[in-house]
């Protein structure tokens, strides 16, 4: 998962693997969904488990599902829930939690039936993220990721499915399930099959209108289905930025086995219908949900939805698909045990999503140190002492939760050192791609590792001094020294000018921080845009533009004021000593002050020259 969360603190970016899909069986449980029919902005799911021979049988949906790290209970949205037996009469249902149902008699049982809530809309608080979520929004879209409408039997979840979705003959599918309705000359009903409930998990579906585009790039059949509900943005108008980023990242995995299909659903929002405070993509073996503004520009869109979050998820093509543990492989949907390894399916895939850029040349090397010196300063607002392999198994509990956000900042900045290791070790020669490509060939999809040997494992096939980092800064309390690391490759702390923005630097550390009243005040630090603007520190920041800025308002207004180009008329409302002043000017582009890791003037045949070319471009 890659979740975007643009906060007064800082802008985080935060981010399932299944089987393949097989030929079905001819005993499975049948599904269906309407779509034709919405009362209360609810779907009604049917759902026949054929013939049962236990007495007692029970019904759950997910209370997690893989790639989210938080516990999302999708029966809170489950209403109305019914049982049959095979005469048409309503059976005793008895509920045993939010996400399960218990039928007893359950050898008469014939089929259940429930109503679904959609979570984009929803007054309720829950804990679901919104590229997690579904959208019920009759006639126009249906957000399926499934989880939120199919559940599975005890014991059966290795039972194949049919699911037959009924819905208006205006909005199309997309999704990487095997569709039985291939001619579409019938575009009322669909009818996909699974081999297994996990399949269902990890395989979303969107309904919308037309507005997609594919392409194959080496042997990969790429497909993007957008939802503007404005009909801002088109996805052929994407179509290059993303045939490119697919290219470099294709041009980087040589040799991985990869997949035949990638289906990106994206539905962009209207900030001014979904307030949130957060969007980004979830991860699914040969697809992703997608979530982001639809006042985003095409700029935006290309810079940090397909450059950023997009490839973020195509790369858990890697991990976890290819290499993971047994607890993810026969994940518990409802009483999950977590990984140890986050810093492996989350910081990893990060990193790789960052260092595929420079290595395929689509940024400069001193753009990726820029970014990688970013998440130093991002990680450095998370406890540096906190063993992350400990913080990942216990990541569903609340004293590790709030760390969680630290797998795609200092995650990724542990890939980072453990690759600079493994150049250094192997004279240049063999980095964390290979690594990753070794583990994937030893296991591979189908085959886990087990949770606990992983480490013993990779440093046995590498050198101790990999077993050393890990001991000492991934299952150990010792932070990680950058600055003695970058030095090795010719990277110095220099103080220089840079371009920022307003309201945060180009670190992504913000301008603004909350005092102990809960108000959004300016702090010490600023940048020649303020300056000009004549804001002070400890003034109260009250509106943007006009907007009143909140602590809800924050993450919109912050984003929109990427968009400032120099000339732009910008006002600032803000509170001094007690009096309201509006302050107005001109926008420019902000520069500031600050110290930076800067690539040194070496030559050629200098030692961290070559340690240096064969980390980024190796």
């Amino acid at each position: 998962m890659k979740k975007l969360l643009v906060a007064i603190v800082t802008i985080a970016f935060l981010a399932s693997c299944s089987t393949s899909k097989v030929a079905v069986q001819k005993d499975l449980i049948e599904v269906g969904i309407n779509l034709n029919n919405v009362v209360d902005d609810k779907v009604q799911v049917e759902v026949n488990p054929q013939k049962i021979k236990d007495e007692t049988l029970v019904y759950s949906l997910p209370a997690i599902v893989p790639g989210t790290y938080a516990m999302s209970n999708y029966g809170k949205f489950v209403s109305d829930f019914k049982a049959f037996d095979y005469d048409g009469n309503e059976m005793p249902v008895q509920k045993l939690d939010d996400n399960s149902w218990q039928v007893n008699n359950a050898t008469k049982l014939d089929k259940v039936s429930y109503w679904v809530d959609d979570t984009f809309d929803s007054k309720e608080k829950h804990g679901i993220y919104v590229m997690a979520g579904t959208n019920i929004e009759e006639g126009k879209n249906f957000f399926l990721n499934l989880p939120g409408f199919v559940g599975y039997f005890k014991n059966k979840k290795e039972t194949p499915y049919t699911i037959t979705v009924s819905h208006p003959t205006n909005l199309y599918e997309t999704t990487s399930l095997i569709n039985k309705n291939t001619t579409k000359t019938d575009n009322s009903k669909d009818v996909f099959v699974a081999s297994r409930y996990d399949e269902i998990s990890d395989n979303p579906i969107m309904y919308a209108p037309l507005n997609n585009v594919s392409f194959v790039v080496d042997g990969i059949e790429v497909n993007l289905a957008v939802y503007s509900p404005n009909n801002k943005h088109a996805a052929k108008d994407m179509e290059a930025d993303l045939k490119k980023m697919v290219q470099a990242q294709t041009n980087f995995l040589t040799g991985f086995e990869t997949t035949n299909e990638y289906n990106i659903l994206l539905y962009l929002f209207d900030p001014k219908v979904y307030k949130w405070n957060s969007f980004g993509a979830l991860e699914h073996l040969s697809s992703t949900t997608v979530v982001y503004p639809e006042t985003f520009s095409k700029k935006q869109l290309a810079d940090g939805m397909i450059n950023g979050t997009v490839s973020h998820e195509f790369f858990h093509i890697v991990t976890p698909l290819s290499v993971h543990s047994e607890e993810i492989h026969s994940f518990d949907f409802n009483t999950p045990k977590m990984s140890k390894h986050l810093w492996m399916y989350e910081g990893v895939t990060e990193y790789f999503a960052n260092l595929f850029q420079v290595n395929q040349g689509l940024i400069t090397e001193q753009e990726f140190v820029n970014a990688m010196k970013g998440k130093i300063s991002a990680a450095s607002r998370f406890d540096d002492t906190m063993p992350f392999t400990e913080m990942s198994k216990n990541i569903l509990d609340k004293k590790y939760a709030s760390n969680y956000g630290n797998v795609y900042q200092k995650g990724a900045l542990i890939g980072m050192t453990l690759d600079i290791i493994l150049r250094e070790e192997s004279k240049g020669t063999y980095g964390i791609r290979n690594l990753m490509l070794d583990l994937s060939k030893k296991y591979g999809a189908k085959k886990p590792f087990k949770d606990d040997e992983i480490i013993a494992e990779i440093v046995q096939m590498t050198y101790p001094a990999v077993g050393e980092f890990f001991k000492n800064h991934v299952e150990g309390k010792t932070p990680i020294d950058y600055s003695a690391l970058f030095a090795k490759t010719g990277i110095v702390n220099k103080m220089q000018t840079v371009n920022t923005r307003y309201l945060v630097d180009n670190s992504n550390q913000p301008y603004i921080t909350v005092n102990a009243k809960r108000e959004i005040i300016f702090m010490e630090k600023t940048n020649s845009g303020l300056k000009a603007l004549g804001v002070q520190a400890n003034d109260v920041l009250k509106k943007v533009n006009g907007e009143d800025f909140t602590l809800q308002t924050a993450n919109t207004i912050i984003v929109k004021t990427f968009a400032w180009k120099a000339g732009d008329k910008i006002s600032l409302e803000v509170v001094r000593n007690g009096k309201i002043m509006t302050l107005e000017g001109t926008a420019i582009v902000p520069q500031a002050d600050q110290m930076g890791m800067v690539i040194e003037e070496l030559s050629a045949d200098n030692p961290k020259t070559i340690l240096r070319k064969a980390w980024l471009k190796g």
